[in-house]
């Protein structure tokens, strides 16, 4: 996991320890600045991880001189990162059966709905957040769509931006409006579009996400 994605949740010093130790098992000559990276901390910082790890007997090293030495973990530092892990699975299920919560409203209106696949119109923030969400509880996601033209005919989340005139909707497919500022004037393009089964996704004042289809 590279931390550099993240910048709502702040690091424990638990989840940079276990995530410098699961890097040395996937390359035990991994650089410091991609430790650095993964870990969410500044360079300088690795080589106090490492000292640590050395007098905790977590990590040995290997090899005859600086240019072929590497570390590796000892049978404590497997222990420990598999203990690691543990508390971050505990903690990585508590926080998706919340997050779920959250789009629950979301899920049902789309189950209720009875559509088969969808698009998402408006590949910014909002988009990204619902096709993860909805792809991983098994919903069809299409593609995107998107007014702009420099993301157009591109890729977002791995999934093809359309134009809206090349997008042609019918009964089984859904247009799901993913945008905060701009819903209004989707809502009104997707009309003018002909398109079917428009969606909107939409957020409260007091933090509510709900799915409205309109007629």
């Amino acid at each position: 996991m590279d931390l550099s994605e993240f910048s709502f949740f702040n690091p424990s010093p638990n989840f940079r320890e276990m995530s410098i130790l699961k890097a040395l098992t996937e390359s035990s000559s991994v650089s410091q600045e991609r430790l650095a990276r993964i870990a969410g901390i500044v360079p300088s910082m690795v080589n106090k991880y490492i000292r640590d790890f050395e007098d905790s007997h977590l990590i040995q090293k290997e090899g005859e001189n600086r240019r072929n030495m590497r570390y590796v973990l000892t049978e404590a530092g497997k222990f420990r990162l598999q203990y690691l892990t543990i508390l971050y699975l505990k903690e990585a299920a508590k926080l998706y059966t919340e997050s779920r919560e959250i789009f629950g409203e979301v899920l049902d209106t789309i189950k209720e709905s009875e559509h088969e696949s969808f698009y998402l119109y408006g590949a910014g923030i909002i988009g990204g957040i619902l096709a993860d969400v909805l792809r991983t509880e098994g919903v069809k996601i299409i593609g995107f769509i998107d007014d702009s033209q420099s993301k157009q005919n591109g890729t977002f989340h791995d999934l093809h931006v359309s134009s809206p005139e090349e997008v042609k909707s019918d009964e089984e497919t859904a247009v799901i409006v993913a945008s905060f500022r701009h819903a209004n004037n989707i809502v009104k393009n997707a009309k003018e579009k002909g398109m079917k089964n428009v969606m909107v996704f939409t957020i409260s004042k007091l933090g509510k996400v709900e799915l409205e289809e309109l007629v």
